[in-house]
C-alpha cells in the first residue's frame, strides 16, 4: 500500500506532526515526573518510534482492520512500505493504554482543531460551523448510562461524539461525551471555549432541530451569539399566527419555494420570544411547510437561510457517515469503567420528587382552604347567633310595648307593623343563614373529598419515587482511550480530504474515504529507497479510466515536490498495463 506516502504528505501540510509530538512529549514528561523515569516503557524517547506506533493506529482502517487486536493475526505488508515492519497486537495495545494514562486525548483534540481550522480556513475571519451528535453504541449487559441510538432505533449504552465541520464539510474536530449529555447543556459554553481554542470568532453555528427550543434561544441571546436551526416537523403553524416582516423572497437554488422573516402575531408570545423565524413555503401556497429559527447574523437575507441550513446534510451528516464507513467511527476501543451514581435514575427521581412536591403543595392549598371554610362557617354561626338573639330581644320588647298599648287603649298600629317586620327579618336571616351554611358545608365536604384523593395520589407518587433505584451504582466508560483513537480517525479523514483536494485527479476528488481506500489506498505496488529519493511504482489498473486517473494523480503529486521526513524526495508513478 504505497499510497501511505501521500497521506504522510497531507500530515506535513497540516503541520500536525509537531503538534502531536509536543502534546505527547509534554504529557509524558509530566507523567514521568510524578511516577518515575521507569514509567511508560512503550512511549519511547525518540519521535521516530512514536510515529511508528501512531501510524499503526492511524492507518488501521486503510489496512482493513478495526482494532489493535486485529493485528494479532495480520499478515499483510501494508505498513512495511513505511517502516519495514509491522507491530503486533500487544505492543500497540500497551501503547494505546499508556496514551490514555497520559490523559492527552482531549488536549490533543483541541490542539489539532486549531491546526485544521488554519489549514482549511486560514486567516482570522469568523467561522461558520456545522454541529451534530453521533451516538456510538456500546454493547453491554451491565447497568450503564443509556440514550437513544438513532441508527439502531433503541435506547442503549453508548457514547455521544460531538462532530464539528466547517463550510464544504471539512472536519474541525470531534470530542467524546457521556451518552446522557444534551446539546442544549453544552452548546453555548462549547462555542465560547472553541472560539478561544481556534483563536477566532464564531459567526454562526448550524445544527438540527434538537436545539430549536426557546431555552437555548435565550441562552444564545444572553451570550450575544448566532445560530441557525429548524423546528421539528411535528410543529406546524398556519400563516395567520405570524406577522410577516418583509416581502417573500425566492430561495437560493430552489426557485419553487420562497422564504420570509416573521414574528409571532400574539403580542405576549412575541415579547417573550428571543428567537428569529424564517418561514418557508412552496410558491402558490399560504401556510409554511418549514420554519427555521435561531439568531442570525446581521444582513443575512431570508432567501439564504433555507439554503444555508440544507448545507449541513452535505457538510455535516455526510461527513459523519463517511467516518462511520471509512474510519471505524462506531468501534469502541476501551472498556474500563468507573462506578458512578446513575444520573438517569437520579433525574427520574428528581422529576418524581417534583411531582410529589406538586401534590403536597396542592394538599397544603386544600388544607388551608378547608381551614378557611371552617373559620367562615364558625364566623357565620357566631354572627347569626348574635343577630338572632338581638332581633329576638327586640321582638320581646315590641310585644311588651304592644300589650301596654292595648291595655291603655292607645293606637298600636305602628308597633304591630314594627313587630311584623322584625319577625320577617328574623325569618329571612334564618333562611339566608341556613342557605349559606349548607353551601359552606358542601364546600367543606368537597375539600375533604379532594384531600382524600390527593392523599391517595400522594401515596402513589411517593411509592413511584421510592421505587426508583438511586442507590445502585452504574458503569460509566472511561472515554480517554476512545478520544485518542477518535483523534486519529479525524486526522485520517482530514488527510484523505487534503489528498483528494490537492493531488487526486478531478474524477476522484469526490471519493469517500471508504471508496478511496478500496480503489487507491490499498493499491498494490513497490517502494524503492534511494539515498536521495523514494520511488513508488503502482501496479496497473484493470480499467482504463482508473489507469488514467492514477497517472494524473501521480503527476500532480510529483509536481508538488514533496519530501519524506528524512528529506528524501518522493516520486510516484504507475506501470503501464500489459498490451
Amino acid at each position: 500500500m504505497p499510497v501511505f506516502f501521500s497521506l504522510e504528505a497531507a500530515k506535513q501540510a497540516f503541520g500536525v506532526n509537531e503538534t502531536i509530538e509536543a502534546c505527547v512529549s509534554e504529557a509524558t514528561e509530566e507523567y514521568r515526573a510524578e511516577e518515575g523515569p521507569g514509567a511508560l516503557l512503550h512511549m519511547g524517547h525518540e519521535p521516530e518510534t512514536l510515529w511508528h506506533k501512531i501510524d499503526h493506529l492511524l492507518y488501521l482502517p486503510i489496512l482493513g482492520l478495526t482494532r489493535p487486536r486485529d493485528l494479532y493475526y495480520y499478515q499483510g505488508a501494508g505498513l512495511q512500505a513505511l517502516y519495514g515492519f509491522t507491530y503486533k497486537y500487544l505492543t500497540l495495545e500497551h501503547f494505546l493504554g499508556q496514551l490514555s494514562h497520559l490523559q492527552v486525548g482531549y488536549p490533543l483534540a483541541d490542539a489539532l482543531a486549531y491546526r485544521y481550522s488554519q489549514a482549511w480556513y486560514s486567516g482570522e475571519t469568523p467561522l461558520v460551523l456545522f454541529t451534530d451528535w453521533h451516538v456510538k453504541p456500546h454493547w453491554c449487559k451491565e447497568v450503564s448510562h443509556a440514550g437513544h441510538v438513532t441508527m439502531w432505533g433503541r435506547t442503549m449504552p453508548g457514547t455521544r461524539q460531538l462532530m464539528l465541520n466547517g463550510i464544504n464539510g471539512h472536519l474541525l474536530g470531534s470530542w467524546n461525551y457521556p451518552i446522557d449529555t444534551h446539546m442544549t447543556q453544552i452548546l453555548v459554553e462549547m462555542e465560547a471555549w472553541l472560539s478561544e481554542t481556534l483563536q477566532r470568532p464564531i459567526l454562526c453555528n448550524i445544527f438540527d432541530s434538537e436545539g430549536s427550543g426557546q431555552a437555548i434561544g435565550e441562552r444564545y441571546a444572553a451570550a450575544d451569539a448566532n445560530y441557525l436551526t429548524v423546528l421539528p416537523r411535528q410543529y406546524r403553524y398556519p400563516l395567520h399566527e405570524f406577522v410577516i416582516d418583509d416581502e417573500w423572497q425566492p430561495v437560493i437554488d430552489d426557485p419553487n419555494r420562497e422564504a420570509v422573516y416573521a414574528q409571532w402575531a400574539d403580542a405576549k408570545k412575541a415579547n417573550k420570544e428571543s428567537r428569529q423565524f424564517v418561514l418557508l413555503r412552496p410558491i402558490g401556497q399560504d401556510d409554511p411547510t418549514r420554519i427555521y429559527t435561531g439568531r442570525l447574523p446581521e444582513g443575512v437575507p431570508a432567501s439564504l437561510v433555507p439554503w444555508l441550513h440544507r448545507q449541513r446534510w452535505a457538510d455535516n451528516e455526510l461527513s459523519i457517515r463517511n467516518l462511520i464507513k471509512g474510519a471505524n467511527l462506531n468501534q469502541n476501543y476501551g472498556y474500563t469503567y468507573d462506578l458512578v451514581p446513575h444520573r438517569t435514575r437520579q433525574r427520574e427521581w428528581d422529576e418524581a420528587q417534583l411531582r410529589v412536591e406538586a401534590t403536597q403543595k396542592k394538599q397544603e392549598q386544600h388544607q388551608s382552604a378547608l381551614h378557611n371554610l371552617r373559620q367562615q362557617r364558625q364566623q357565620l354561626q357566631q354572627t347569626y347567633d348574635e343577630r338572632r338573639i338581638s332581633m329576638q330581644q327586640e321582638i320581646v320588647q315590641q310585644r311588651l310595648l304592644l300589650r301596654q298599648r292595648q291595655q291603655q287603649a292607645k293606637p298600636a298600629r305602628r308597633v304591630q307593623k314594627r313587630l311584623l317586620r322584625l319577625r320577617c327579618d328574623l325569618l329571612h336571616l334564618t333562611t339566608r343563614f341556613e342557605r349559606r351554611l349548607r353551601g359552606l358545608s358542601q364546600q367543606v365536604l368537597d375539600r375533604r373529598s379532594q384531600l382524600g384523593s390527593l392523599q391517595l395520589e400522594l401515596q402513589r407518587r411517593i411509592a413511584s419515587r421510592e421505587a426508583i433505584d438511586t442507590e445502585t451504582l452504574c458503569r460509566e466508560r472511561q472515554l480517554e482511550k476512545d478520544q485518542v483513537m477518535l483523534n486519529w480517525q479525524v486526522l485520517l479523514a482530514n488527510c484523505h480530504d487534503w489528498v483528494a483536494q490537492h493531488f487526486f485527479a478531478p474524477a476522484w476528488r469526490q471519493l469517500s474515504l471508504a471508496r478511496a481506500t478500496q480503489l487507491i489506498y490499498r493499491k498494490s505496488g513497490r517502494v524503492t529507497h534511494f539515498p536521495d529519493r523514494i520511488e513508488v511504482v503502482f501496479d496497473p489498473y484493470r480499467y482504463a479510466e482508473h489507469q488514467h486517473a492514477m497517472a494524473e494523480t501521480c503527476h500532480r503529486f510529483n509536481c508538488a515536490n514533496l519530501h519524506w521526513r528524512d528529506g528524501r524526495l518522493l516520486r510516484f508513478s504507475i506501470q503501464l498495463p500489459p498490451q
